[in-house]
């Protein structure tokens, strides 16, 4: 095939162009790992929650640090209509001090469901006083078995298993149940309680307040209930959101998917310009070899498939260069790093790449068009 004959006789001219797109293909495939490693980092402990929506005060939608639900507000949601169930999840900060390099890391406490997190090492029997962390712990030397002391309030943890895809803002996090959380969120308030009657008198008022509470309440709705007939129930004493939507919001996280986002679609862009204008180019350079053809007989279609075998080949070749670079960037990457591969949206960008350059071939498309058969007899058309 002729298509073919080219590419193999220009070796090295197409072998360069193939790099450069190769190289487009590997910036968009890293950019959109980055993005996914950083919404699942920034955001996978709240969209991992079992439930079909979450339940924040009110006026405090996306902010999970600003919300708290009272236990008669958990019981007052679970007895919603529509609503089959419903549990508290707390949040609350800490640094764990007792590691040889301390690392700040997020609690959660759970109500119920426990058992939806996916355990990879050890066990998800939480007691009190336990917590299963997510795995990015480990980065920081943190193992089944361990204790860990969370300051300034000195309350322990053991560290009886490890789940995955938990972390929050780029922390590792800690999962306990609700009354150990309840226990380490009121420490965390009002600091270190050294003694005394004041300061212990203070620590039980606030115990009381938040006993059976959490920051937001995870609903399950029952068979056929959305999310905006529950919200239409509850009125406005309570915001509603499904996880994904709470994950997305908040923290940054529309700004910074906004920017990787433009990254990802400047370099499709850019990766388009450069087939469009490198056979743009190819094809002036050729017009007379075009007439030539045309001359004998090759119609426009026929040169223009011959150009789409072209760029299908040369675009096939840079996605595996692309894929290549882009696997050995994100082995070559430190853990912490937010790298998370997501095949289906690697070939949504491979996809994006094949159509963008097809539609670059346009351009010379155009050209073929106006290349007149009768150059090829030294003539030109008049």
């Amino acid at each position: 095939m002729l298509a073919i004959k080219e590419l193999l006789g220009s070796k090295l001219k197409f072998g360069l162009i193939a790099l450069a797109i190769g190289l487009v293909v590997s910036l968009t495939m890293i950019t959109s790992a980055i993005s996914e490693g950083l919404i699942r980092g920034m955001s996978g402990a709240k969209n991992e929650i079992a439930a079909d929506a979450v339940a924040f005060q009110r006026d405090t939608f996306p902010i999970l640090e600003r919300s708290v639900v009272s236990a008669d507000d958990i019981a007052a949601l679970a007895e919603a209509p529509g609503v089959a169930r419903a549990y508290g999840v707390g949040h609350s900060f800490a640094t764990v001090g007792s590691a040889d390099d301390a690392y700040d890391a997020r609690v959660f406490g759970l109500g119920d469901r426990i058992d939806q997190l996916p355990i990879v090492e050890g066990t998800g029997e939480i007691g009190p006083g336990e917590a299963v962390a997510d795995a990015s712990a480990a980065w920081w030397g943190a193992e089944v078995g361990d204790t860990v002391t969370l300051t300034p309030t000195g309350i322990e943890l053991a560290i009886v298993g490890f789940t995955e895809g938990r972390r929050y803002v780029m922390f590792p996090t800690l999962w306990v149940d609700l009354p150990t959380w309840e226990a380490i969120h009121v420490a965390t308030i009002l600091g270190r309680v050294d003694g005394g009657e004041d300061g212990a008198a203070a620590a039980e008022r606030m115990a009381a307040q938040f006993a059976g509470g959490a920051s937001v309440a995870a609903l399950e709705f029952e068979p056929g209930v959305s999310l905006a007939e529950v919200q239409q129930a509850l009125g406005d004493e309570f915001t509603l959101a499904t996880t994904e939507d709470a994950a997305l919001a908040g923290n940054g996280m529309p700004e910074m998917i906004l920017a990787v986002g433009g990254i990802q679609v400047v370099s499709v862009v850019i990766g388009a310009l450069l087939v469009g204008v490198f056979f743009y180019i190819t094809t002036l350079h050729k017009t007379a070899q075009i007439a030539a053809i045309k001359a004998i007989g090759a119609s426009n279609a026929h040169l223009y498939r011959t150009l789409i075998v072209q760029i299908t080949v040369l675009v096939a070749v840079a996605t595996v260069i692309g894929t290549a670079l882009a696997l050995a960037a994100g082995a070559g990457m430190p853990p912490l790093m937010a790298f998370d591969p997501d095949p289906a949206r690697w070939a949504t960008a491979i996809a994006a790449v094949f159509g963008t350059a097809y539609l670059g071939s346009l351009f010379s498309l155009k050209s073929i068009l106006g290349i007149d058969p009768a150059t090829a007899l030294g003539r030109t058309s008049t």
